[in-house]
């Protein structure tokens, strides 16, 4: 039986006694199974009478697996900021906690041979040290905010603080005598989607870190050094330096920050509603910035992240590893993923439906960690930039892009088409929105990729349906198609028709994904529930004969080329936010 229709069955009969059954069957499925839907089963718990139960199959996966203990704990921590049912959910982070500590086997007993049988002390104190420094890490985010022209100082000293942690327990646990105690202790747990490959994080290196400035948020990029657990220190590494963690009372004004904030939405479209108002007949011209220096063959992506990769390993002192990686990461404070996570489970579900249909289009989900009801933690897009970026550069796309691929424009071209087949189908299905070219990002083979997925569903901007069309389709991107009648324009419209046919074939498991998600965590994009989840069904076309299918994709790509309401909404974010389109 599939994990979905258990699911199904749980979400139809909250209530109901046999629950107790569905809830104990949820141990029969893999871990990676149960790990993919953990958001949409603890806002099940959370409404459930049986909270007791779903407490011990939550204790019984954290035991299991280390990994899904943390992001099961900062989902749940999140959660208590709304008080609705806020003893069942103390209830059950009661219990996942008392897992994590209390553990009848050492943490990661599988990937680190234990020479000892108890080790209880140190899996606490090892949470404890977890979950501070990612506190820590993602607080900082909130304080830039108010550091004015020091940010770029602040933020590197800060960093150098949390690596010398790293260095610093390291060190101090390597005079034990335990080789397991050693091992565990040379760095923090990277909570990534893997639950099967253990990173640890030996090293920030502070010079990689920098900071992006918007209106009302500071989020910064970090690097980390990785490598498996379960690799065997070199003979050759030598004991990093001691030292120490700036004292707690630094980090004091923290817990006050983020009360005192004003809401990014209010900020970026407070001018949004007497813009649409704006005669429409207005004409903006957009002068990108021109350098001078620039040659005809500038590349915007830069430094290549293989390259970065490879530059920030001949500098670590831990490069003798076979198993070092880095992974960059956006840090983001103030500032609710949970939406974010949400959008990403159905891109994940999108994406491998595609797969298993032998679809070819292009969708790139990432990670995002939750870390509290608002902070977390964003996996980087490696060699991509946005569409604003390329804009600063070249006034035409469609230019940019013969001259960047020149012989190799046919598999760019096709690139580009398939993931705008892709992405188009995402923003048809969530009814995604904000939609302006610093939300779009192109990498380095062509490929579109949609970022930023605070609207949709039933929100939008300024709670002003501006961008009315079912995705963004420029007649820029048009062009690097072709044009309308080229056979790439011809290919993308098929494959939009074919990936929202095998979607709805599949709209059970996508739908399950949001049911499942209210009315319990009281997201943004479920401003009008009941709408959010009808609406999604009905864009999936359910009942429609093909013909019917046929005519509507039709409609749909043609309403949204060259929209000039999408259009009117790019011209607002460019007087608003300066956002080149």
């Amino acid at each position: 039986m599939p994990i979905e229709f258990t699911l199904m069955q749980m979400e139809l009969r909250k209530g109901a006694k046999d629950t107790v059954f569905l809830i104990n069957k949820l141990k029969d499925y893999d871990l990676d199974e149960i790990a993919f839907y953990i958001p949409q089963i603890l806002n099940i718990a959370y409404q459930s009478e049986f909270c007791v139960e779903f407490a011990f199959i939550f204790a019984d996966l954290v035991r299991e697996n280390f990994i899904l203990g943390l992001k099961i704990y900062w989902m749940m921590r999140a959660r208590l900021k709304n008080p609705q049912n806020s003893k069942s959910v103390e209830h059950m982070l009661c219990e996942v906690t008392k897992a994590i500590e209390k553990r009848p086997l050492p943490l990661f007993y599988k990937e680190i041979q234990c020479d000892a049988l108890d080790f209880n002390s140190y899996c606490s104190e090892y949470f404890i040290n977890q979950r501070k420094i990612f506190k820590r890490l993602v607080k900082i985010s909130i304080e830039l905010i108010n550091k004015g022209d020091e940010k770029d100082n602040y933020l590197k000293a800060f960093i150098k603080n949390i690596d010398s942690w790293i260095k610093n327990t390291c060190y101090r646990y390597s005079f034990n005598k335990s080789e397991y105690v050693k091992k565990l202790y040379r760095g923090l747990i990277l909570p990534t989607s893997d639950n099967d490959i253990i990173r640890q994080i030996i090293r920030i290196p502070d010079e990689e870190v920098f900071y992006y400035q918007t209106k009302a948020r500071v989020p910064f990029k970090v690097v980390f050094e990785t490598i498996f657990l379960s690799e065997n220190d070199p003979d050759q590494i030598e004991s990093p330096i001691i030292t120490t963690l700036p004292d707690e009372s630094s980090f004091s004004s923290f817990s006050s920050i983020s009360e005192t904030l004003p809401d990014r939405d209010t900020l970026r479209f407070e001018n949004l509603e007497n813009f649409t108002i704006q005669d429409f007949t207005d004409e903006y011209e957009i002068i990108p910035y021109q350098n001078p220096n620039v040659k005809s063959d500038y590349d915007p992506w830069g430094e290549r992240w293989e390259e970065t990769k490879s530059r920030i390993k001949s500098l670590s002192p831990f490069n003798l590893y076979q198993t070092w990686d880095a992974k960059a990461f956006i840090i983001k404070g103030n500032d609710d993923l949970r939406q974010e996570l949400l959008a990403m489970q159905i891109i994940k579900k999108c994406k491998e439906i595609f797969k298993n249909e032998k679809l070819p289009l292009f969708l790139h989900p990432y990670d995002i960690i939750i870390v509290s009801h608002n902070t977390g933690i964003i996996e980087c897009i490696p060699d991509a930039v946005s569409l604003h970026t390329l804009k600063k550069h070249t006034r035409c796309l469609t230019t940019f892009f013969i001259s960047k691929w020149g012989k190799c424009l046919q598999k760019a071209q096709q690139n580009f088409v398939r993931s705008m087949a892709g992405y188009s189908l995402i923003c048809y299905l969530l009814n995604l929105k904000d939609r302006h070219n610093g939300n779009i990002l192109m990498d380095t083979k062509g490929h579109i990729i949609h970022i930023d997925f605070g609207f949709f569903l039933t929100n939008s901007p300024g709670k002003i349906n501006l961008e009315s069309t079912a995705f963004k389709l420029t007649n820029e991107m048009i062009e690097i198609m072709g044009g309308r009648n080229s056979e790439m324009f011809f290919e993308f419209k098929t494959l939009f028709y074919r990936g929202l046919m095998k979607l709805r074939d599949n709209s059970r498991e996508l739908s399950l994904l949001l049911t499942m998600m209210y009315p319990g965590e009281n997201l943004p994009c479920f401003y009008n529930k009941d709408k959010a989840v009808i609406e999604f069904r009905e864009r999936l076309l359910l009942g429609k004969n093909e013909l019917e299918c046929t005519e509507r994709v039709e409609y749909l790509i043609d309403n949204a080329a060259d929209n000039w309401r999408t259009n009117k909404y790019d011209q607002f974010q460019y007087t608003s936010n300066k956002i080149l389109y």
